[in-house]
C-alpha cells in the first residue's frame, strides 16, 4: 500500500460530489470523461481551506484528518456498505458488500426502480471511477452498527461504485484506506 495525505482523500471526496450532481448530463463515457476533467480542475483548484469547508459533516472530515491514509485495494467481501443505501432494504445489506451485491442483484425485480437509478447511471463508468476516483474505507464499525455484521472495513464513500464493480463480476476494487495512526 502507498501512504497518502489526508487532502488528497478530501479531494477524492469532494470531487465524487461534485460528479454526482452531474450524472444527469451525463449519457456516453466520453461526456463522463470530460465531465471529471472539468470537475477534477476545479476540485484541484480550491485551496485547503476552501477544499476542507466542503466537507460539512463532522465525523467524516475529522475521520479524514486523523486516520493514516492508504491507496491499495480492497476485497468487497471485507467492506461493508452504509446502512440504508439507496432506501435499500437492511437484510440486502446486512453482511459484507460482495453478499450484498449477490442479494440486490437476485433481488433487482423486487426493488424499485429509485432505489437503483444511481447504480445503474454509474455503470457503464464505474470502471473509469474505480481507476480515478477510489472508493474511501476505515475500520469496520466505525459507521455501521448493530445490526450490521461488523466487516473488516466500512465504505465512507464509495458505496455504489463498490456495488457496480460487483455487479461487473469485480471482486476487488481500488480504494483510499484510512488507518488508525500508530503513537
Amino acid at each position: 500500500m502507498k501512504k497518502i495525505t489526508s487532502t488528497k482523500v478530501a479531494r477524492n471526496y469532494v470531487l465524487a460530489q461534485k460528479l454526482k450532481k452531474q450524472y444527469n448530463q451525463i449519457n456516453s463515457l466520453n461526456d463522463y470523461k470530460r465531465i471529471y476533467e472539468e470537475m477534477q480542475k476545479e476540485v484541484f483548484a480550491y485551496s485547503d481551506q476552501r477544499l476542507w469547508s466542503l466537507i460539512t459533516h463532522p465525523p467524516r472530515k475529522r475521520r479524514f484528518k486523523q486516520l493514516q491514509w492508504y491507496e491499495g485495494k480492497v476485497s468487497l467481501d471485507k467492506i461493508g456498505l452504509w446502512p440504508h443505501m439507496s432506501n435499500i432494504a437492511d437484510n440486502l445489506l446486512i453482511k459484507d458488500a460482495q453478499w450484498s451485491v449477490n442479494q440486490i442483484y437476485s433481488s433487482s425485480g423486487k426493488l424499485l426502480k429509485g432505489q437503483l437509478h444511481h447504480l445503474f447511471r454509474i455503470l457503464p463508468f464505474v470502471q473509469f471511477l474505480n481507476l480515478n476516483m477510489p472508493i474511501i474505507v476505515v475500520k469496520g464499525g466505525t459507521i455501521r452498527k448493530k445490526p450490521y455484521l461488523e466487516e473488516k472495513y466500512d465504505i465512507e464513500d464509495g458505496c455504489h461504485r463498490a456495488v457496480c464493480m460487483g455487479l461487473l463480476g469485480r471482486k476487488i476494487t481500488n480504494a483510499y484506506i484510512g488507518i488508525e495512526k500508530e503513537l
